[in-house]
């Protein structure tokens, strides 16, 4: 690979991190204490943003120690990365059709008026509970494979590691919401892999 390809790719990686990272903080921050932030309505909104914009900066400013050692890459590693940042890509893109920005930012649950939109089951929510979390996980693996950083791919450790902890408390709150509906819709629906299953065809005698 050359050296402006690298760099590019490593640009994007940062910009990536710095962007993402935060959101769990980000979640953290307002789920938690939810029925206090409607209450205090948008303007919650501006107690949390500086909290993703301050977790993020960092980032960008110690990406040379993000950077500092890298593992071996190969044609394989190029690969799997470029396959996992598509379809991380592709993740994504199927999220945008269920739920727009404002909705992926919590801004509606932030309104004290905001009444209860119910359980999204449709797209890529029939699949996976979870897509917009694996999607994001998806892409630090990707970045790590294709930087080859090992400071990219802590970061992907932490990302799914965080995740891991925020999810559960995230379907608490839904669980608190919507009851058995989501009961149902859980046990039926995986959290971050979708299920493939198998056709299975009937044999004539």
């Amino acid at each position: 690979m050359t050296f402006w390809m690298t760099k590019a790719i490593d640009t994007l990686a940062v910009v990536y991190a710095a962007i993402f990272f935060p959101v769990p903080f980000y979640w953290l921050i307002l789920h938690p204490a939810v029925n206090f932030w409607r209450r205090v309505g948008y303007r919650s909104f501006w107690v949390a943003l500086p909290v993703w914009l301050l977790a993020g900066a960092p980032l960008v400013f110690l990406q040379n120690r993000l950077f500092a050692h890298r593992w071996p890459r190969n044609e394989f590693t190029y690969s799997l990365g470029a396959v996992l940042l598509a379809i991380s890509l592709w993740v994504l893109a199927q999220v945008h059709r269920e739920f727009s920005l404002k909705k992926l930012a919590g801004l509606p649950e932030l309104n004290p008026r905001h009444p209860l939109c119910g359980i999204v089951t449709s797209g890529i929510y029939a699949r996976v509970r979870h897509p917009r979390y694996a999607d994001l996980m998806l892409g630090f693996i990707a970045f790590g494979l294709l930087t080859g950083a090992e400071g990219i791919f802590l970061l992907a450790i932490l990302t799914i590691l965080l995740y891991l902890v925020i999810t559960p408390l995230e379907e608490r709150e839904l669980r608190e919401q919507y009851g058995s509906e989501y009961e149902s819709y859980a046990r039926a629906v995986p959290r971050f892999l979708p299920k493939f299953r198998r056709r299975t065809r009937k044999l004539s005698r």
